[in-house]
């Protein structure tokens, strides 16, 4: 059946072949440091146009897609700008610029979390028997041009450091809320709700359960 989503590109996955022998070579699990899930989990695409399709989905925080897997093969969703919301395992995602945020919380101004992540490509010998690491722009474009960044795992030495943000989406408009302060800045009504509730809570504004408990107490 033809999938409703346009497919921009497809990438194979390379096969690790495993002994036959499986008690001396257990099927390990590959980490999907360039993901936001473990793996590839069975989901659904609403999109503005009322189409629905069913797609095994991931989040890619390197390219900032959302990407499926189908037949052995990955591929982005195209324009998704198109799409309505996205569901992974009872996780709710939304496109804005370009990439896709989750929603932690729901409401007239909805709390919104970013997924992105640096990369740095295999140390690069500077002489002397030293190594230096390249910056992530370099790093990017090659994982890009080659497909490496959508497999299930990344080329041999490739490094990702995971990154996340937390914003309040209020009028439209993305506004960061990633400390006591900026929270303030969103609701200055609730200046002494957010103070006494971070106090007594403990808000770890690093933490995405502590922000969304945050953010649902002043709705």
């Amino acid at each position: 059946m033809k999938s409703t989503i346009t497919i921009i590109k497809y990438f194979f996955i390379l096969a690790l072949l495993c002994s036959t022998s499986y008690a001396q070579h257990p099927i390990q699990t590959v980490k999907l440091v360039q993901y936001v899930f473990d793996e590839f989990t069975p989901g659904t695409v609403k999109m503005k146009s009322g189409a629905i399709s069913k797609q095994n989905l991931n989040y890619n925080i390197i390219t900032n897609e959302m990407v499926f897997e189908e037949n052995g093969k990955f591929a982005a969703i195209a324009g998704p700008e198109n799409v309505d919301t996205v569901y992974i395992a009872d996780r709710k995602f939304i496109p804005l610029n370009n990439k896709f945020y989750e929603v932690l919380v729901n409401g007239a101004m909805p709390l919104l979390e970013e997924f992105t992540a640096s990369v740095i490509e295999p140390g690069t010998s500077i002489g002397y028997g030293s190594t230096t690491e390249s910056g992530a722009a370099s790093s990017y474009q090659s994982l890009i041009r080659d497909g490496g960044a959508y497999g299930l795992k990344l080329p041999d030495g490739f490094k990702v450091m995971p990154k996340q943000a937390f914003f309040i989406l209020q009028n439209g408009r993305l506004e960061k809320v990633g400390n006591e302060k900026q929270l303030i800045k969103v609701f200055p009504n609730k200046k002494d709700v957010i103070k006494d509730l971070a106090k007594k809570n403990n808000t770890n504004f690093s933490k995405r359960e502590d922000v969304a408990a945050l953010v649902k107490e002043l709705e």
